[in-house]
């Protein structure tokens, strides 16, 4: 399987054997970038699809687009018009049912449904009629925008419960990212990729096999590069941001360190009622998360910051947007020995997000974990990295370590200090230490004796 299409099996198997039973309605959401469009293409191949790639257009426009995409079923035939989209589906069925079965796509659908608000309502009784008829379509409704996406599967929707497969494509992890880049990089270097590019498949795609130091220099921070503006059009892009100036505001306080809604109101100069309001409205479409210490049954919601979910999008509004002026000015060069002059602070977050996504996807020491997440206590000035709930309590404890020297005793001494201050529900927990640079002669000797593991990089690859 080709590259680019890294860690969609499932959905790809899913898709065609859909595809080979018709009828069926698909709703597939995720944010742009993450390859919807190409899973699509790769898994529902043949002549008999209609691929609609809507765009921000009028009702007639987007009808005389799909009318093009139709008449490819018709060699030689006269061109087809539809009046509305009901008319448009009266062709699909009628198509189908005398020739066979039929794959409609309506990629981008949110931008459909802002022309014409109906066309759910007419997909609901089309959709009925070809369910009952055993009608042999299968169509796809795509879209990135996830909060109108989700809305589809809502209970007020008029096709809630009737998609039979409704798919939400997300991110690649960090090993699976890993497949994009030169098969000779080093595991740190596998995560400091990560870090610069997140796993969206696009952006891993346009980075290509470079070193990092190239991508950095030719693919995000020249003016004109693939990645230098595209966190910016696809917030503009997004479903309910009139003016953008507010969201990019609060992202960029938070990729400086200001992560509480106060401080962000602050570095606004606005009420914390209204940082609150574009807050929330980042979190629905899933540029940001809520970050919270894990505790067995007690939420603490009060006690978390806010986190921008996608790793590039962090280095975005903590690198580029910052400095665009300046690279505009062809000073690219200085501005990259800036960046990693502090990308080393930048990684070691990023590494405690794959040592967490390590032990909840791929070690056995995730089996029978409930959650997996972090724990803080600023009574107790302590931290920990990495924190998995059972069902007895505490099962694992973990501190992470992004330094070039190997970590010592203190590093231990730091997690049994933890593990007591978390009390009797910590009692049993096991102690990992997630080190760059592995471990001193010191704490070697001392983890062998008192069962600790020790986890290197390249172990997270493994």
């Amino acid at each position: 399987m080709p590259v680019d299409i890294v860690d969609r099996e499932r959905e790809i198997a899913q898709l065609r054997e859909l595809a080979a039973r018709p009828p069926a309605l698909v709703v597939l959401r995720g944010r742009r970038r993450v390859g919807k469009t190409f899973l699509l293409r790769v898994a529902l191949t043949g002549e008999r699809i209609v691929h609609l790639q809507a765009e921000e257009q009028p009702r007639p426009l987007q009808l005389r687009a799909f009318a093009r995409e139709c008449a490819r079923l018709l060699p030689g035939a006269p061109p087809l018009t539809f009046a509305d989209w009901g008319d448009a589906f009266r062709f699909v069925e009628d198509h189908a049912t005398r020739t066979g079965p039929l794959v409609v796509i309506l990629d981008e659908f949110q931008y459909i449904a802002r022309s014409d608000p109906s066309v759910t309502s007419v997909i609901q009784r089309l959709w009925d009629r070809w369910d009952a008829g055993r009608i042999p379509i299968m169509l796809v409704l795509c879209g990135s925008a996830l909060s109108f996406m989700e809305g589809l599967l809502a209970g007020a929707s008029p096709t809630f419960g009737r998609s039979v497969y409704r798919p939400l494509l997300l991110p690649l992890t960090y090993r699976d990212s890993a497949a994009f880049a030169p098969a000779s990089t080093s595991p740190d270097r596998l995560i400091e990729r990560f870090a610069m590019l997140g796993g969206t498949p696009q952006y891993q795609s346009w980075a290509g096999k470079r070193p990092l130091a190239r991508v950095l220099e030719e693919v995000i921070l020249p003016p004109d590069a693939p990645l230098h503006s595209d966190p910016e059009h696809l917030i503009r892009q997004e479903e309910g941001i009139r003016e953008p100036g507010p969201y990019f505001g609060a992202l960029q306080a938070i990729a400086a360190g200001s992560t509480s809604t106060s401080a962000i109101a602050s570095r606004l100069e606005v009420k914390q009622q209204h940082a609150s309001q574009f807050l929330s409205r980042l979190e629905t479409l899933g540029y940001i998360t809520r970050v919270e210490p894990l505790e067995p049954g007690r939420p603490a919601r009060a006690r978390g910051y806010w986190r921008i979910a996608d790793p590039y999008l962090r280095f975005w509004f903590r690198y580029v947007l910052p400095n665009r002026s300046r690279l505009a000015r062809g000073r690219i060069q200085e501005v990259a020995d800036e960046i990693w002059s502090d990308f080393s602070t930048f990684v070691g977050p990023v590494f405690e997000e794959c040592c967490r996504e390590w032990v909840a996807r791929y070690s056995p020491l995730g089996r029978s974990a409930l959650q997996v997440g972090s724990w803080w206590s600023r009574t107790h000035d302590i931290e920990i990295d990495v924190v998995t709930i059972e069902k007895h309590g505490y099962g694992l404890l973990g501190a992470c370590k992004w330094t070039r020297k190997p970590v010592g005793e203190a590093v231990l001494d730091g997690l049994l200090a933890a593990r007591a201050a978390l009390g009797p529900q910590a009692s049993r927990a096991k102690l990992v230490v997630f080190a760059r640079s592995g471990a001193s002669p010191q704490l070697e000797r001392r983890a062998g004796r008192e069962g600790i593991l020790l986890v290197r990089t390249e172990d997270l690859f493994r």
